[in-house]
């Protein structure tokens, strides 16, 4: 078993090439068909393009925003009912065990 996977690797990288130039020179004679290959290019950042935002995708962002505070605004004032809460069953529970 590990003599035919030894072979196929060796099939794979030819007898003569070493490790690095053999790579290149079979991907050089892979790729030399294939004619689009060398149109390609990457887009640096000043080429992409950064979308424009439309007005319904700029109006959800405000109101997006306008949640956020309207959220907090919330939570602290959750925050201080539930500590009044607390405070009115702690006098609560002291008048009770008064009345006892």
């Amino acid at each position: 078993m590990w003599n035919t996977l030894e072979r196929k690797d060796k099939e794979h990288r030819g007898s003569n090439n070493g490790v690095i130039g053999g790579y290149y020179k079979w991907l050089k004679a892979r790729t030399q068909g294939i004619t689009w290959l060398p149109k390609l290019k990457s887009l640096s950042e000043e080429e992409a393009e950064v979308p424009q935002e439309s007005e319904e995708v700029q109006a959800l962002r405000v109101e997006l925003e306008r949640m956020r505070v309207v959220k907090e605004k919330l939570k602290t004032a959750v925050t201080r009912v539930k500590k009044e809460c607390d405070e009115l069953r702690d006098v609560n529970m002291t008048t009770a065990k008064a009345l006892e």
